[in-house]
């Protein structure tokens, strides 16, 4: 028996006097709730509203919703309840981490609307019931409110919203309903308890009037990339209708998940609405998880009702935490999975030796990776009769390793074109500068660092601290152009972009990828014509980016985009930052090809490449050229 009553007998106000003067204070609501709201009064698409207070401490447990701060009409609208029940920790602090993580980028499609804690004296004292004994999720009716549910009917009254898109009720189902809140709810009415099965996992409840299984569904299968789904077959008394799916008549119990249909206006059976339940306490889970399930199920349940208006919102990526950085063990399990794909030594170290009977050109070692200086040795190529009086050209490729044509197009370069450039200017190039990259396919090195933002002193990694370091012992006078090779690929918003803000703890809402050959400029030197004659010799080669921004920058010229490459750190400054006695006439540039376009191959990918350097070189050299003719396209001079 309940340690409160008599069995059989309804509580007297005595009774109930004692249950609540025996409640204790578990948490803070002020510090797990207040204070993460008002960290969000800064974003710059979300509003953070009071709508009321609890009249027994108006202080302490203020009510709050959050809405956007754009907001329309003519749109429809999102509504996200968490904390009904405040003992169910994740459907306050899952509404909260949707809020810090995912809810600005639908606000341009639908109008956001979140209450995270509906019943703080219940959040804090970690009970089901509020401070009256009432339960606040069967009494979202007229007539029947308690102070909690009758404070947001009357926000949501206020609001006039013509048309409620999707509503969702953030819920736990845990071990201590059967310990604690369900024979307290037996006992106060006198009744005997003998208990219920917790399912083991995620499960949702509709409304068996309007089943919307579709709707339903889309949210499982989202959820089930995070954790687990109920295999129960039969749940709360009821039989499943699909895995992890009951329903009951939501609306006539007055339950919160009902809100939206009762509210709306002019909407019938067209607004979908559920109640999200995860499993706490399953060995399987943790507390992270479940505040990631409850935001999955809300991701999946906007994008299945807004559809293709967000099918660019990535799902989160699947190591960590979204809103929290990595820790060194999710980066060791990154670095864990990742998988040799190619052999640097195959594609990259046995072209290099057949280089070495060029008679032009000299290969270099300059240096090794220090996890693996065996697998991976460092080499750079560079003119055989190298003269300090001459100015030098530099490329560098595989600053990503995962670019392909980057380190292709490098050393097509030499076997096809560098020899005829040494008698008018020194060459060096670096054609794969991070080999553990190249084969594992990767943006990051085996650091999980970045190579290409790392080009200036203090923040070197291995790879581009050897690389300046080979570059400064070279004492070059002059350089007289430097391209960096590099490729804007498919896996960058499916893997590379989606994994780097993932461990830096940042939502991604993902960017648009070129559909063909663009340049990088620097924005302080931006060199304009020297830019133009390349995008001119490439376009003979494949297709130009016709977009009018690429990277969140509009085009200076078509295929051309500046960024202050120098500041950044970017490999493409490495000239501008070492040369000697030279202001701004180092020519410089990025080159970016899409070998995910349906009218490129990986070939062609390599000759924009080499497109690019002979173009670049053609217009710097400019006189010191203009004896050596054309090439026949067929043959070689």
């Amino acid at each position: 028996f309940y340690p409160i009553g008599t069995p059989g007998k309804p509580w007297s106000d005595d009774e109930r006097n004692e249950w609540k003067e025996s409640r204790k204070h578990h948490r803070s609501y002020k510090e797990e709730v207040l204070d993460k709201l008002d960290k969000l009064k800064s974003n710059d698409a979300l509003e953070v509203v009071q709508y009321g207070a609890l009249s027994h401490n108006p202080g302490r447990y203020p009510l709050f919703a959050v809405k956007s701060k754009q907001w329309k009409e003519e749109r429809s609208t999102l509504l996200v309840t968490g904390g009904v029940h405040g003992y169910e920790t994740s459907g306050v602090q899952g509404a909260l981490l949707f809020l810090e993580t995912q809810a600005a980028k639908y606000t341009e499609q639908v109008n956001i609307l979140v209450a995270p804690c509906i019943s703080p004296w219940a959040y804090e004292h970690i009970e089901r019931w509020n401070a009256d004994l009432k339960d606040p999720n069967r009494s979202f009716k007229k007539g029947n409110e308690t102070e909690e549910s009758a404070a947001l009917m009357s926000y949501l009254d206020s609001l006039n919203v013509k048309e409620w898109a999707c509503h969702l009720d953030l819920h736990e189902t845990t071990d201590t309903d059967e310990l604690e809140f369900m024979p307290a709810k037996h006992a106060e009415a006198g009744l005997a308890y003998s208990g219920e099965v917790i399912p083991d996992g995620f499960y949702l409840v509709g409304d068996s009037e309007d089943p919307q299984l579709d709707f339903l569904q889309a949210i499982i299968d989202g959820v089930e990339k995070v954790t687990h789904i109920a295999p129960e077959k039969v749940i709360c008394g009821e039989s499943v209708a699909k895995e992890g799916i009951i329903l009951f008549p939501t609306k006539s119990l007055g339950l919160c998940g009902s809100l939206s249909l009762g509210l709306c206006r002019g909407i019938t059976g067209g607004t979908y609405a559920t109640t999200t339940e995860v499993y706490p306490d399953s060995p399987k889970a943790t507390g992270e998880i479940c505040n990631e399930a409850q935001v999955a199920a809300l991701v999946a349940a906007l994008d299945f009702v807004l559809g293709p208006q967000t099918e660019d919102i990535p799902r989160f990526y699947p190591i960590g935490t979204p809103g929290k950085p990595w820790s060194d063990d999710e980066r060791n399990e990154w670095k864990e999975s990742r998988k040799h794909h190619r052999s640097y030594k195959e594609e990259v170290l046995d072209k290099l030796d057949k280089l070495k009977s060029n008679d032009a050109l000299e290969v270099v070692q300059y240096g090794a990776l220090s996890h693996n200086p065996g697998r991976y040795p460092l080499f750079a190529v560079k003119s055989k009769q190298w003269k300090e009086e001459r100015s030098t050209l530099l490329v560098t490729g595989g600053v990503h390793g995962y670019e392909t044509s980057g380190v292709q197009g490098a050393l097509l370069f030499l076997e096809t074109q560098a020899a005829k450039y040494t008698e008018q200017v020194n060459i060096l190039v670096a054609p794969c500068i991070s080999p553990w990259a190249y084969e594992h396919i990767e943006r990051w090195n085996a650091d999980l660092k970045d190579p290409n933002r790392s080009f200036k002193k203090g923040n070197e990694t291995e790879e581009s601290a050897a690389l300046m370091s080979y570059l400064d012992s070279l004492n070059v006078k002059e350089w007289a152009c430097h391209l960096d090779l590099h490729e804007t690929t498919d896996t960058d918003e499916l893997e590379f972009m989606p994994a780097k803000h993932a461990e830096a703890g940042l939502a991604y809402s993902g960017e648009v990828i070129p559909d063909g050959f663009y340049l990088v400029g620097d924005s302080e030197d931006p060199q304009l014509d020297f830019l133009q004659a390349i995008i001119d010799g490439v376009e003979k080669v494949t297709h130009i980016a016709p977009e009018k921004v690429i990277c969140g920058e509009s085009v200076a010229k078509e295929g051309i985009i500046l960024f202050p490459t120098k500041s950044l750190g970017l490999c493409g400054s490495l000239s501008l930052g070492l040369c000697r006695g030279i202001t701004g006439g180092t020519y410089a540039t990025t080159t970016e090809v899409y070998p995910d376009s349906p009218k490129a191959t990986g070939e062609i990918c390599n000759e924009a490449q080499v497109a690019a350097l002979v173009a670049a070189l053609d217009f710097v050299l400019g006189p010191q050229t203009e004896d050596i003719p054309r090439f026949y396209p067929i043959g070689t001079p």
